[in-house]
């Protein structure tokens, strides 16, 4: 079943940030590919209706949650992802199933 990795954070140190995105963008791509993920959206330009705000949004589509959470942990993600927690701050990050109308 399709899974989505949704994550939203502020940039903390964007010199630091500059080194993942876009720094790293090519090993992101590479490892989402490899799980058979797509990303769907990566962007500061969002319109906010309510709740609290962050800087960064990021929706990545899954084929399973077994893929997302592979794609999490992959080795070869792991440099970058750490990249982008240290230059990062509010984060919040979940995967959800895609909603089916019954």
């Amino acid at each position: 079943m399709t899974v989505y990795f949704i994550v939203s954070y502020d940039i903390a140190d964007p010199e630091q940030y500059a080194k993942y995105n876009p720094g790293s963008n090519h090993i992101t791509a590479a490892t989402v590919l490899k799980h058979g993920g797509k990303i769907i959206v990566a962007t500061e330009d969002a319109l906010l209706l309510s709740g609290d705000d962050a800087a960064m949004r990021v929706i990545i589509q899954f084929p399973s949650r077994d893929a997302a959470l592979a794609w999490h942990d992959d080795s070869e993600y792991a440099a970058a992802k750490a990249i982008r927690l240290s230059a990062t701050k509010n984060v919040t990050a979940y995967i959800v199933d895609k909603f089916l109308f019954v």
